[in-house]
């Protein structure tokens, strides 16, 4: 499959990288949570890494398929099999290989929610691999998966109130929904029946319990700061701006944000 994609090693397009920073506040929950015991499971995950970085895409869906079995019905394990799938996408500039990753990390999602459907993390994880597919979907699809995201995140907050990312998800939710063309809204109305209600007012409230949640995350910190700056309260940008400054990236999507930040300050912060 690699002799067919010549780019397959260079990194993902910037529709899906944009969202890595939520499997990082995800995957860091499922390592305080639990990890699958089986170190063949563990050795085929990390193999299929390795395949990738070699253009060995082939191997690379062996491998994972694999792990597969070896997860059968172990939800934290399907967890962390969806993980590996959306990891892979930023491997590959191909959009047929992309897809391809982006359909079984959605699959295999769903069956970590299906054998265990009280686990928040694996809602979650259903609502990014939503998010994943997007590119991929026809807009009626992408209606009724933007209306699936809020459901996920409320049901992972429902069973585990500490979930700072399903929060950061619901803000992202709001942003977009509340901030949709006027235009493209009246037709999703007119033809889907509309989506819920979202505001710029409910994004705030869902980046500030978020951060509450995880301060030291710089990626929260921006996320507010956007939606400050988009709704005209530029001082208050300017400070979660200066704090995303102040704070020490835990991870490549914070350093990031905190890349963002810095270019938003010496712009005045109000972009």
């Amino acid at each position: 499959m690699h002799a067919m994609h010549p780019q397959a090693g260079q990194k993902g397009t910037a529709p899906n990288r944009k969202w890595l920073a939520v499997w990082i506040g995800i995957i860091g929950f499922l390592t305080i949570t639990a990890r699958a015991d089986d170190g063949a499971f563990t050795n085929l995950l990390a193999q299929s890494t390795r395949s990738a970085q070699h253009a060995d895409w082939p191997g690379a869906f062996q491998c994972l398929t694999e792990a597969r079995r070896l997860a059968d019905t172990n939800g934290v394990a399907l967890c962390q099999l969806t993980k590996a799938y959306c990891d892979l996408m930023h491997q590959t500039s191909s959009s047929e290989l992309q897809k391809k990753l982006a359909v079984q990390a959605l699959a295999t999602a769903q069956l970590a929610v299906q054998a265990a459907p009280t686990n928040a993390t694996a809602h979650l994880c259903v609502a990014v691999c939503y998010v994943k597919n997007f590119p991929y979907a026809a807009s009626a699809q992408k209606v009724i998966w933007s209306r699936a995201i809020k459901t996920e995140c409320e049901t992972a907050i429902a069973l585990d109130p500490r979930q700072d990312v399903g929060y950061y998800l619901l803000g992202r939710w709001e942003v977009g929904v509340a901030n949709m063309n006027f235009l493209v809204k009246g037709l999703v109305k007119l033809v889907y029946g509309g989506l819920p209600a979202a505001s710029n007012a409910e994004a705030i409230r869902n980046f500030k319990k978020a951060i509450a949640l995880a301060p030291q995350r710089i990626i929260h910190h921006a996320e507010l700061a956007k939606v400050y700056a988009a709704t005209g309260e530029r001082q208050l940008a300017l400070a979660e701006w200066h704090i995303c400054d102040s704070l020490t990236p835990v991870d490549a999507d914070d350093t990031d944000a905190q890349t963002e930040a810095r270019q938003q300050l010496a712009a005045g912060g109000h972009h």
